[in-house]
């Protein structure tokens, strides 16, 4: 057969094989059916594990199915790791090629080849990971040819191609999962979600985000005071504050109960309220399902308190104000007239009344009254936490460092 050989061209539609076939029902299966064509003789399915136990397969590509009990996650390799404590430690999008982890005595030995691999004229394999969660993950695996002659002529090629596609099959993974389940809270809420008009984050348990409503999204892309790092963790701009908000999810995870923190950003203070947050898994993918079924999801609302100044960004992020907008509306809110705006903006009142009647129509009112009563929910959350014995604390401790 020879070595396989790809255009350029080539790899580009296969990196978009990559994202399609991360999206569709039965995860990664049009892309283990399209490398097994590419690679004739190489078996591709997809697999996962959980803590020291080996998960079915979750797709093959028409080999016969691969069931867990062959599998020895408790042999050791010369380097006194087992299978288990590699698989675990295998950070993301790293290809593994299985030769150099195990001796070939070892794995000619091994009920994985003599029960598996053998029969279906496998020896060595390659193996692609795209997730993990805590004590689970999942991988994409290739077995090889048994005969020597085919397996030298595909595995570099092969190992060349999963190299190319590892970055782009973690990243697929990634956002199919927080799509599907941004997808499933929707449903779960029953518009709920994004009909909120409060900026809403997604966290897991350690503070990784996940995903958010319309609003929320909006809030961090303004990049004050969220951000998300460069290894998926949500974080605010005072690392004070981050380490404040990953204490309140595990306060809330421990206790089940709402918590709140008031962070400053460039403009005037937010309050979050961070509860626990899980929707339906019932029609997850059979991926999700093992990876986060016991996963737990903290949601982040965005408000402010009552005592602060109303947070123009806030406004424009919730409500797609303009930043003049969003100062016509805070001027509003705080009992101005027009004719008191106008002179403070050096705008004549027809400008202003103007400004005035596009934020009712972005904010889906038809006077003072009712945008008052619809921008009154941002000041629940600070409510809900104000009078609680932890804040009543706080702000005895502030005044007494004041006073010395």
């Amino acid at each position: 057969m020879g070595k396989p050989s790809f255009t350029p061209e080539d790899l580009s539609e296969l990196i978009g094989v990559v994202y399609d076939s991360a999206f569709e029902e039965v995860q990664w299966k049009t892309l283990l059916t399209k490398l097994r064509a590419m690679f004739p003789g190489v078996g591709a399915l997809a697999w996962g594990y959980d803590g020291d136990t080996m998960l079915p397969e979750y797709v093959n590509a028409g080999q016969t199915p691969i069931f867990p009990s062959p599998f020895e996650f408790n042999m050791k390799n010369n380097f006194g790791e087992t299978i288990a404590e590699v698989v675990k430690r295998t950070p993301n999008g790293f290809v593994v090629r299985t030769k150099r982890f195990f001796p070939e005595a070892q794995l000619l030995n091994s009920r994985c080849y003599t029960d598996f691999l053998k029969p279906s004229g496998y020896r060595n394999s390659l193996h692609l990971k795209v997730d993990h969660n805590g004590e689970k993950g999942a991988f994409l695996g290739f077995p090889l040819p048994a005969d020597p002659k085919r397996e030298a002529e595909v595995h570099d090629p092969l190992f060349k191609v999963l190299k190319l596609l590892a970055p782009h099959a973690v990243r697929a993974s990634q956002l199919a999962r927080a799509l599907a389940l941004a997808k499933r809270a929707t449903e779960a809420f029953s518009g709920f979600f994004d009909g909120i008009i409060l900026p809403m984050l997604v966290t897991d348990v350690k503070g990784k985000y996940l995903f958010g409503n319309t609003a929320g999204r909006q809030i961090l892309s303004r990049g004050d005071p969220f951000k998300v790092a460069r290894d998926g963790a949500l974080t605010l701009s005072n690392t004070y504050d981050t380490a404040d908000l990953y204490h309140k999810i595990s306060q809330t995870s421990r206790d089940l109960v709402q918590s709140g923190l008031k962070v400053h950003t460039h403009e005037s203070p937010l309050m979050l309220a961070i509860s626990p947050f899980r929707p339906s898994m019932r029609d997850a993918s059979a991926i999700d399902r093992h990876l986060l079924d016991e996963e737990q999801m903290f949601a982040i609302f965005v408000g402010q308190s009552v005592h602060d100044a109303v947070n123009t960004a806030l406004l424009e992020d919730v409500f797609d104000l303009s930043a003049r907008e969003a100062q016509v509306c805070k001027s509003l809110l705080l009992g101005q007239s027009v004719a008191t705006i106008a002179e403070t903006a050096q705008r004549s009142p027809k400008t202003v009344r103007n400004q005035i009647q596009m934020i009712y129509e972005k904010v889906g009112v038809s006077s003072n009254a009712e945008l008052l009563d619809r921008l009154s929910v941002f000041r629940t959350v600070g409510t809900m936490f104000e009078s609680s014995p932890e804040n009543r604390l706080m702000e005895t401790m502030t005044a007494s460092k004041t006073v010395h």
